[in-house]
């Protein structure tokens, strides 16, 4: 049976990485990735639909000028390849398979990388660092572990089985199930998700504050700035973030929901100026392109990001194009949170039940996400990363701060189940997983006011720098 990995080449790379050869593993990585992109892209040609096939073979052909096959392709060509082709975008919508793992680590930078090592001789000087191969090596091991690892002819021909959505796992713990998939069913416009949203603003107003500080120290004064607020809802918080004493000039604010956007723009509000886009189209760039010639803008010096990825299912593709409008020397603010922080006593479970029935909902965003947001930045190709972190417990407060506390935490969650029994109302096991779940919530709200109950959150922040 064909293999992709021969002898011990994987080991082979561990040791080059032990031994400080970080070059030699960043090009036996990028051979045995090479080798990977081409399987895939033969099964590609023979699984999917004519269209998609068709679509394939003409990209083929303008990279490789009509007169190269992609059997003859090197890594640049290939990477190159996938992305005129959207293969990723085809092969997911054939399979109904989740492709953020092989998403999260670019594959664009490793080319790059790659170039650097074996065509830029005036970068030679300039050694690749551990990171730089452990990110190449992790990204060949997502890849093979997508695929089926070492069985080359049965992994990948698995990978593109039509339709077969990945169920939850009995014995996955939690995390694990929350990664296969996103789909959420978010609503910024409903009363309670309004109220929550100030919420959110007033417990990370100074976490917030500290952030916008510390990017602009890094831009040196730089006055008349330009700032992009991804995901602005109403611009409740927008206009508390962005403020003109930091030296902003023009503040865009971007949110999919039209309705939000037609109501803000009933009114004026300054330096503040909103929009509303889809950041999951495939139109995207034009969009954005448009967006920026007709407010005059050049590049951005500040984007602002928070609580936005996990509702996305490719969030890693946003932050790539995001990057690209992004000045030199600019700051790229994002900020979530990471369930697996939460830590309470004595809840007998709770916590951690409440939280394994959100999982297995089908319409639930990935809240844990805030783990990603370095590999997620180091992979797109920032280099200069700080992470912040947010900690909030209940030991200093009173009753109605640990009630108001919990609202903030829980209250959504309810709406996970509540989406599915809305949606399939004569499956009686939505409306079971509902009662459930507010039973539960109730259980945890009586704990939540008992004064010896402990709870604790973490919110999580990078800052990225280009």
């Amino acid at each position: 049976m064909e293999k992709i990995i021969q002898g011990d080449q994987l080991e082979k790379i561990k040791h080059f990485i032990q031994q400080k050869y970080y070059d030699s593993a960043v090009k036996e990585s990028c051979a045995i990735l090479e080798e990977v992109l081409k399987k895939i892209y033969k099964q590609a040609l023979s699984e999917l639909p004519i269209e998609d096939r068709t679509a394939l073979l003409e990209s083929e052909a303008k990279i490789g000028n009509n007169n190269k096959s992609y059997t003859k392709f090197g890594f640049g060509e290939l990477v190159g390849l996938f992305n005129r082709s959207r293969l990723l975008d085809r092969w997911a919508k054939y399979t109904d398979n989740n492709m953020g793992i092989i998403r999260s680590i670019s594959l664009d930078y490793i080319v790059e990388l790659r170039n650097r090592l074996t065509h830029d001789r005036s970068a030679m000087t300039e050694e690749v660092t551990q990171s730089e191969a452990q990110l190449v090596y992790d990204c060949l091991m997502n890849w093979l572990g997508f695929i089926g690892y070492k069985d080359m002819t049965t992994g990948v021909e698995k990978a593109f089985a039509p339709g077969e959505k990945a169920e939850p796992v009995p014995g996955k713990n939690t995390y694990e199930r929350v990664k296969q998939t996103i789909t959420s069913g978010y609503d910024p416009t409903v009363k309670p998700e309004r109220r929550r949203l100030k919420k959110q603003s007033a417990y990370s107003e100074k976490h917030d504050a500290d952030s916008f500080a510390y990017a602009i120290k890094r831009m040196e004064g730089r006055t008349g700035l330009i700032g992009l607020d991804i995901g602005c809802a109403d611009g409740y918080v927008t206009e508390l973030r962005f403020k003109p004493e930091y030296g902003f000039a023009k503040v865009i604010g971007l949110d999919r929901n039209q309705e939000l956007i037609d109501k803000l723009n009933t009114e004026d509000h300054g330096i503040f100026h909103y929009h509303a886009m889809d950041l999951e189209s495939r139109d995207f760039d034009d969009e954005m392109e448009d967006l920026m010639e007709e407010e005059g803008v050049e590049k951005f010096d500040l984007m602002f990001c928070a609580f936005v990825l996990h509702h996305l299912k490719n969030p890693v593709r946003l932050l790539m194009r995001l990057r690209k409008y992004l000045r030199k020397g600019g700051a790229l603010i994002i900020r979530g949170v990471d369930d697996g922080g939460m830590i309470a006593f004595d809840d007998g479970g709770l916590v951690e039940e409440i939280l394994d029935d959100c999982t297995r909902q089908a319409y639930v965003s990935d809240r844990f996400h805030g783990r990603k947001f370095f590999p997620w930045l180091r992979g797109i190709g920032f280099t200069d990363i700080k992470m912040s972190y947010q900690v909030d417990d209940t030991t200093t407060m009173d009753p109605e701060e640990r009630e108001d506390f919990f609202h903030y935490y829980f209250d959504f969650r309810l709406q996970y189940t509540l989406r599915s029994v809305q949606r399939h109302p004569e499956n009686p096991e939505h409306l079971k997983a509902h009662e459930k779940m507010q039973a539960n919530l109730d259980k945890l709200e009586e704990m939540f006011l008992k004064p010896d109950f402990y709870f604790c959150t973490l919110t999580v922040t990078a800052i990225a720098i280009k």
